[in-house]
């Protein structure tokens, strides 16, 4: 049941939940306030609710005044561009896990991230104490030292080379190249049958690193982890809880920086292609 409700005292009848709806579901009736005939075509995405200026629409049981108000809390252009400008891969963590409710805030703001299809199938699973992402390197490490020994590998696999690297660092130097040392990893992953579940997952991750680096909170993109819990064990993916009905986009290490950057880096120049007619 989308339970789409309209308070009739807020309600001035403009229209705009009628024109911006994406599946055009919602029409105006002969009470002159809108509703939704077909609720099998409303894709859920609450625009109406969104674009309403009154916050007059209620729908699949959510307050509009539960909502965050967008005129008072949108960056500016100018701090946008500094987060996205100098947001860095931190490879340095302190051994401190971040508090509970930290990462909570940012998975389910990370969960607002646009979907293919709106299908909001992005699903997180992440580690929220040192300890057991210890106990998850330790497993690594060993099994990676396994895999080396025991398999018959491609040496020109770019996969097994890395892994071979990192496992010397561990052995012997004690280096942990795969996790970072981090105290906090991030696995995203969507069923399978979602329309696109490798991009949302990037966009969700996306999302989750330029929310983590505002809030002073490091994080990296980890394809070494990836290829550990996807490619090469993904048993220990299925013991962290990532359902096996899933597709693993991408993974990350997270957690308080040990390192602190002071200015933006400058990129070579970037190449576009900007076309202004055919």
């Amino acid at each position: 049941m989308l339970n789409f409700k309209v308070n009739e005292d807020r309600c001035i009848r403009c229209g705009k939940c009628i024109t911006d709806c994406p599946p055009m579901c919602i029409s105006m009736q002969e009470s002159d306030f809108p509703v939704i005939q077909d609720e099998n075509k409303c894709m859920r995405c609450q625009h109406c609710l969104a674009v309403c200026p009154t916050a007059a629409i209620s729908i699949m049981g959510a307050d509009p005044d539960n909502s965050i108000e967008l005129k008072y809390e949108l960056p500016t252009a100018h701090s946008m561009e500094a987060l996205i400008k100098g947001r860095r891969s931190v490879r340095k963590y302190k051994k401190k896990a971040l508090e509970e409710k930290t990462i909570r805030r940012l998975l389910e703001t990370s969960f607002h991230a646009p979907t293919g299809v709106n299908a909001q199938g992005v699903f997180f699973t992440a580690t929220t104490t040192a300890e057991a992402t210890e106990e998850l390197r330790k497993e690594i490490y060993a099994k990676v030292g396994k895999l080396l020994s025991n398999s018959d590998y491609d040496e020109n696999d770019m996969r097994f080379q890395y892994m071979n690297m990192s496992h010397k660092a561990y052995t012997n130097h004690g280096m942990d190249i795969i996790l970072r040392d981090a105290p906090h990893i991030l696995i995203a992953s969507a069923p399978k049958t979602v329309p696109l579940p490798k991009e949302d997952c990037l966009i969700a991750l996306t999302t989750f690193d330029l929310l983590a680096q505002s809030m002073g909170v490091g994080s990296l993109w980890d394809g070494m982890l990836k290829w550990c819990v996807d490619d090469f064990f993904p048993e220990l993916g299925q013991k962290l809880g990532v359902p096996e009905d899933h597709q693993i986009g991408y993974t990350m290490v997270f957690g308080h920086p040990a390192v602190q950057y002071h200015r933006t880096v400058q990129r070579t120049p970037p190449e576009f292609n900007l076309v202004s007619k055919l």
